[in-house]
């Protein structure tokens, strides 16, 4: 403001201003000063004061009005009815608004250029006008103090001085109002964001709020993650916002004094594409959100009102960011929360392997699927066939691959309100809650057949897939625990028929699985009931007929059962981890017996093999070495013997090296078996290999059986294994294996399994 305004205003605001004619008396005059510092919100402040004016002037219309693209719209105004297009509409700035407005100074007429009137409705064109540029301090705000007469002469210079001085105070006094209004409003809403749990609504609330409190035409607010800017939320008439982002920090405007923690004011980025983009919302404030000195986001508002981005429109935006840091920090720390319980709840009922469900979530869904129908729900229970031989020969990690491959194919055979589950290894169940009907049953098993028809291809390795499927179908009356065990029990029965196959749940199958489940319970405790034992059969030489060793055989006399035979429950003390407790008392039992019989044999050199599992041979078992040496025997005289199908990765490697160091040889079981058998004998310390009685039994009668043989005993010779012949039952056999220079065989020709004593007769016999 000028030094002449300035002074002015002193004089006026000391109550020294001088009176002119038509300006009625001394107390019109102090009344100005009354009202515009009496203590009221800034509209009723504007209004009062604009009333006062036109009465103390005298004036028809007294208003304030700011220039938006040219044009004059009021903003406050005394003399112009609620429906006044003036009002409403505006008109465009004529050359006198534009004058003051351009050189910051008051202008007054008394004679009007048409494009300086205003259209006030029922009133003709006005005798004189005073345009008051209003700042913001030193700074324009782009609105005009205005003053008009119908009647009467012009303004006169005291008039023009007076309108200055008023217009100073009045400006100063509104925008401190609205300063503190806004502030106090502010900082009754701000704390508000921080109740937002959702990081999308709480930024959307921010913007429509930052937008009323500095009265901006848009805003936006964008978030920072790796070094690139996306816009989250927006809200105005500037429709371009949305095409300005993404963009990286090395593009964005003024990231140098952003990134410092600075508010930025100035003209918007225009971009040469689009050069019409910034014509409505020519002017940008814009603030970073900051957390421990990062930015994590931009505050944004664009316009063309000069008074939005001014001192109090920074401090409103910096006091927002600030409030919608800790807003952003609360919404951020309750999401990583809220994933968190969520991934808690998904790991709970879902296995980690696949991402199937879970058997305790399976349970709870078979439940509530059978209360929602009564008229029947489906269920597979699906078990890979060979699969345990794929495990042992290559190791879990490609098991677990293969697992993850097959749960891939059942997904695509799935409708999308069944639900599939891994109920445990190589086991998955499918839940069918729209299946009322066998055959319904019967075409998903096969759906599920087909899928896994086509081979699998690990690490350039092709696999062929089956399953064998037990369905039920349960009804009213029926529970989860009993639909899975139903469906279990068919399954077994479909597995026993072959790979591959179907069966449905009938009598039949329920006793065969309620009795494997018992024999499997009764399997846990037959060692503390003393129901094991130990049998022996011999090795022996070929061509003299001594014996060289016993293989050591577990055998299972159940006392109601009788005589359950190895291959049944051996496989199940490997499924239930018992054939640790019975492998260990089956290597002391053979190593006590071995000292005995060399004890009263001396001169035979006798030796003992008996059969280790993986399980028995991993880490976080019991040393079978501290077996050994527990009962006194000689290591150098244990052999050990192990199946190809065995897996030799993971954590067996450890006790396979210290048995190996201690003496104690491994053996290499059903030699043949697979094509990995010489891969077999790389990898782990084998001494010795037995040739399957697949092989053994037709070399007589078939000459590629022979030649079979024939080959496997070529090998043995040049690697310096041990070769021994299995499953002899025949003389033809013996001579055969002798032409071919087999020296040691085994067979119930050569002597069947027998006790500990009746080994004693046996050797002294030969």
């Amino acid at each position: 403001m000028s030094r002449s305004v300035s002074s002015a205003y002193d004089d006026f605001a000391a109550g020294n201003a001088t009176v002119v004619p038509g300006y009625g008396d001394t107390s019109r005059l102090i009344r100005l000063l009354t009202v515009i510092g009496a203590p009221a919100p800034a509209e009723e402040t504007m209004e009062r004061t604009l009333a006062v004016l036109a009465d103390a002037l005298p004036a028809e219309v007294v208003c304030v009005a700011s220039v938006i693209d040219d044009r004059l719209v009021v903003t406050a105004a005394h003399g112009l009815g609620a429906d006044d297009p003036a009002l409403v509409q505006g008109w465009p700035m004529g050359p006198a608004a534009r004058q003051a407005i351009e050189t910051a100074t008051a202008v007054a007429r008394a004679r009007l250029d048409q494009r300086d009137c205003p259209p006030v409705e029922g009133a003709g064109p006005a005798t004189a006008c005073a345009w008051i540029p209003l700042a913001s301090g030193s700074d324009p705000t782009g609105d005009l103090l205005m003053a008009l007469r119908w009647t009467g002469g012009p303004f006169a210079a005291a008039d023009v001085r007076v309108l200055e001085s008023v217009g100073y105070r009045l400006w100063s006094a509104v925008e401190t109002l609205e300063r503190t209004a806004t502030l106090e409003r502010l900082a009754a809403a701000g704390p508000g964001l921080a109740r937002h749990v959702d990081l999308d609504a709480l930024l959307a609330e921010a913007v429509v709020l930052f937008r009323e409190l500095t009265v901006t035409d848009s805003a936006f607010v964008v978030t920072l993650s790796d070094g690139v800017f996306e816009l989250a939320a927006y809200t105005g008439t500037d429709t371009s916002i949305p095409r300005r982002w993404p963009r990286t920090v090395t593009t964005m405007p003024n990231w140098k004094q952003l990134s410092a923690g600075e508010a930025y004011v100035g003209q918007r980025e225009r971009i040469p594409e689009r050069p019409d983009e910034t014509a409505g919302s020519p002017t940008v404030l814009c603030v970073p959100v900051m957390r421990d000195g990062v930015v994590l986001a931009l505050l944004g508002a664009t316009g063309h009102r000069a008074r939005s981005f001014g001192k109090t429109g920074i401090d409103i935006a910096t006091i927002m960011a600030n409030y919608l840091s800790a807003a952003m920090a609360n919404a951020t720390l309750y999401l990583t929360l809220t994933e968190r319980e969520q991934e808690l709840r998904r790991q709970a009922s879902h296995d980690p392997l696949t991402g199937l469900a879970n058997r305790v979530y399976l349970g709870r869904r078979i439940a509530e699927a059978l209360a929602a129908s009564p008229d029947g729900v489906g269920l597979l229970f699906c078990d890979l066939d060979g699969f345990k031989a794929v495990n042992d020969r290559l190791g879990h990690e490609t098991g677990d691959e293969l697992l993850q491959q097959v749960a891939i194919r059942l997904r695509s055979a799935v409708d999308p309100d069944d639900l599939l589950s891994r109920f445990g290894g190589d086991e998955f169940v499918l839940l069918l809650p729209g299946v009322h009907h066998l055959g319904d049953l019967t075409a998903a098993g096969r759906r599920v057949q087909r899928c896994l028809s086509g081979p699998i291809v690990l690490r350039g390795e092709r696999f062929a897939v089956s399953a064998s499927i037990g369905a039920v179908l349960g009804r009213n009356g029926s529970s989860a625990s009993m639909m899975l065990r139903h469906a279990d029990a068919a399954m077994y029965v479909a597995k026993s028929q072959g790979p591959g196959r179907i069966e449905v749940f009938d009598d039949a199958a329920s006793h065969r699985s309620i009795d494997r489940l018992d024999l499997r319970a009764e399997l846990d405790h037959a060692l503390e009931r003393g129901e094991l034992s130990v049998v022996f059969q011999p090795i022996v030489n070929l061509k003299t007929s001594a014996i060289r060793s016993f293989e050591a055989l577990a055998r299972w006399t159940h006392p109601v059962r009788g005589q359950v035979p190895p291959d049944v429950f051996i496989p199940m003390a490997e499924e239930t981890g018992a054939i640790v407790p019975i492998g260990a008392w089956v290597l002391s039992q053979a190593c006590t017996r071995l000292m005995e019989w060399q004890h009263r044999f001396p001169e035979d050199d006798l030796t003992v093999c008996v059969n280790v599992s993986m399980v028995q041979l991993e880490r976080s078992h019991q040393d079978l070495l501290s077996v050994i040496a527990g009962t006194g025997a000689d290591p150098h005289d244990i052999w050990l013997e192990v199946t190809e199908r065995m897996d030799t990765s993971g954590d067996i490697g450890d006790q396979v090296a210290a048995l190996r160091s201690a003496g104690v040889h491994f053996s290499l079981d059903d030699f043949g078996m697979s094509y990995s058998s010489l891969t077999y004998l790389q990898r782990f310390p084998v001494e010795g290999i037995k040739i399957d009685r697949t092989f053994v039994a037709p070399m007589t009668a078939d000459e590629t059986q022979r030649g079979i043989v024939r080959a496997i005993l070529a090998l043995g010779e040049s690697l310096s294994v041990k070769v021994v012949a299995e499953g002899i039952e025949t003389q033809g056999q013996v001579d055969g294996l002798l032409d071919l220079g087999c020296r040691y065989g085994q067979g119930y020709l050569l002597g069947r399994p027998m006790t500990a004593e009746a080994c004693i007769t046996a050797l002294r016999g030969r």
